[in-house]
């Protein structure tokens, strides 16, 4: 194997670096969406996103040793063939893990615009074109050589048209970059109008607005797509065509993951507090201290009595003492047992005569939630 030097050296590194902390971020990702038993499609989606890119960097990784990033006169032949192989199923793998993570940062913001239709749209349109995109570049890049063991020497008498592969990788790079920015440019605007803390509203656009940040790393790959057009310097243009390649995965993958990861993320870092990452998530009522705030909230109206005069054939039945009895409360209880009964009925005293015989006929000893109390004592 070839010494790693150049491009083939930096593309090592950013492969075993992003690798290591896609994984990382990935395993945050999924310990909290299953720590909240919320495991979604967007999950399952980035799961196969890391490993097809996984397998995209391990074969970049090997290709890096293979004479990726050199010229021609310092690869031995035997080496270089491999590393235009490995390369060139590498290319498969890149643009399948690029829809995959694509589609779960969509299907995240999906979650947020359920109730927009038109928004909706948009993002599954994105999805179709991002797809689509795909499966023109894969057909293209395994038909630019007949037969395509021609492309890396195995069949010297096939023809190639390296030109397609180019053209077709920039088709590709251009529907990748539309894309990303159209899923960086959508949260800011569906959280535009929802009632929300400024700096929550900011923080929460900026994390899922992150996947831009990949379409960086796909603009300056553009650059070096026409390296592909001259088939005797293959391994130079993979060296750097692979290690932008690798970037712009490493950065969706991460970016892409950080809004599951956001309760374990500092509040300093993003200005909010635990009431607000509750609220955002979904979590506010199982808060302890948002439950403690509730209970003070009880709402007690008073009891009023009111004596009605009817006009009936029964004279027992004349003069009646209703009692109208109207609580507004949570279902958590404040204090002791006694005490909080005892709170429900406003003005309530221990030898008022009326009282202790309301209380022998069990009308202050019941318990009555969200709901209104009519209570007739003769």
């Amino acid at each position: 194997m070839t010494e790693a030097k150049g491009d083939g050296l930096s593309l090592l590194i950013a492969s075993i670096v992003f690798l290591t902390l896609c994984w990382l971020t990935f395993a945050m990702r999924v310990w909290v969406r299953v720590w909240r038993k919320a495991f979604g499609a967007d999950d399952w989606a980035m799961l196969i996103g890391i490993v097809l890119f996984t397998v995209t960097a391990s074969l970049c990784i090997v290709c890096s040793f293979l004479g990726s990033g050199q010229f021609a006169v310092d690869i031995p032949p035997v080496e270089q063939m491999k590393g235009i192989k490995y390369f060139f199923i590498a290319e498969f793998f890149y643009a399948s893990s690029a829809v995959a993570i694509k589609y779960s940062i969509a299907i995240t913001l999906l979650r947020i615009a359920t109730a927009r239709r038109s928004f909706t749209y948009i993002i599954w349109l994105l999805i179709f074109i991002s797809i689509a995109a795909a499966i023109v570049f894969i057909a293209g890049i395994a038909n630019i050589c007949y037969p395509i063991t021609t492309l890396w020497g195995e069949t010297p008498n096939g023809s190639c048209n390296l030109e397609l592969n180019s053209n077709v990788s920039f088709f590709f790079s251009a529907v990748e970059i539309l894309t990303a920015w159209s899923l960086a440019i959508l949260p800011a605007v569906l959280l535009w109008n929802i009632q929300m803390k400024t700096s929550i509203k900011a923080s929460v656009a900026t994390i899922l607005g992150m996947a831009a940040f990949a379409s960086c790393a796909t603009i300056v790959r553009l650059r070096f797509l026409s390296l592909y057009s001259d088939p005797t310097e293959f391994m130079y243009g993979t060296g750097k065509i692979g290690l932008w390649s690798i970037i712009e995965l490493g950065i969706g993958i991460f970016a892409g993951s950080l809004p599951a990861v956001r309760p374990l993320l500092s509040n300093s870092l993003f200005g909010s507090s635990s009431n607000d990452s509750d609220a955002i998530s979904g979590d506010k009522y199982n808060n302890p201290r948002t439950r403690n705030e509730l209970r003070s909230r009880d709402v007690t109206l008073d009891t009023f009595h009111l004596l009605v005069d009817k006009e009936s054939n029964d004279n027992s039945q004349k003069y009646i003492l209703k009692e109208t009895q109207v609580t507004v409360m949570t279902n958590d209880r404040v204090g002791t047992s006694g005490e909080w009964e005892k709170k429900q009925v406003l003005g309530w005293k221990k030898d008022n005569g009326l009282s202790r015989s309301l209380g022998k006929g069990g009308g202050f000893g019941e318990e009555k939630h969200n709901q209104f109390e009519v209570q007739g004592t003769l």
